[in-house]
């Protein structure tokens, strides 16, 4: 099973984002996620949240559109992002559609939570229907095939922990067994070799995120 958990902010790709959605089998919406799945045409089957960010407008609309709403206190220990994601079941493949351009401090959250959320077991990749970001916790392996444009597509591995072992194909810069410390720029702006459309990046142990940036 594919679970979709919509969030808000800036900079999201709503056509993008439909397209997403489309291929996942449940849609949950993070409070002000549930305008961006209404903007992009989606009717999510869930909001999950304070509803701080949700005007009541849209509330009344998802409503009357049977929508289920599971909501919580302003004051909480969790985002309602994390809300949303630790709803989803432990076997279910995420996908998390949610902004990689606003607030950095969001952002830099976003991230840690992915690692920790992928450290835990659970399958999780980030995008903004620009952008992603797929964490890794070690050993692991991820393979990214049939990309479009490459040429105008960056790939850097950022080591949130030391890396051990760190292994790539079919990237320009090859890693072969080389091990990253958090900081280190070694693995920043990478890029497909020429003409290729997919790549592998592999690691032995440590926690790494690939991020894909379109330049």
């Amino acid at each position: 099973m594919k679970t979709a958990v919509i969030a808000g902010g800036p900079g999201i790709d709503k056509d993008t984002v439909s397209a997403v959605v489309s291929s996942c089998d449940s849609v949950i919406a993070a409070d002000s996620g549930a305008a961006v799945a209404i903007a992009s045409g989606i009717v999510p089957g869930k909001v999950t949240g304070d509803l701080d960010s949700l005007n009541p407008d849209m509330v009344e609309y998802l409503k009357n559109r049977g929508v289920e709403f599971e909501v919580f206190p302003v004051e909480k220990d969790m985002s309602d992002s994390e809300l949303c994601l630790r709803s989803v079941p432990e076997d279910d493949e995420i996908i998390w559609i949610c902004s990689l351009a606003g607030r950095p401090d969001h952002n830099i959250s976003n991230l840690m939570l992915a690692i920790k959320l992928h450290e835990e077991g659970r399958s999780i990749t980030l995008t903004d229907g620009v952008n992603d970001f797929i964490p890794l916790s070690g050993p692991d392996e991820i393979s990214v095939s049939g990309i479009l444009n490459s040429r105008n597509l960056a790939v850097s591995l950022i080591p949130f922990t030391e890396v051990k072992g760190v292994r790539s194909e079919g990237l320009y810069y090859k890693l072969d067994n080389t091990d990253l410390i958090p900081g280190s720029t070694l693995s920043i702006s990478n890029r497909l070799s020429d003409s290729g459309d997919s790549f592998t990046v592999s690691i032995e142990s440590g926690n790494l995120g690939v991020m894909i940036v379109r330049t």
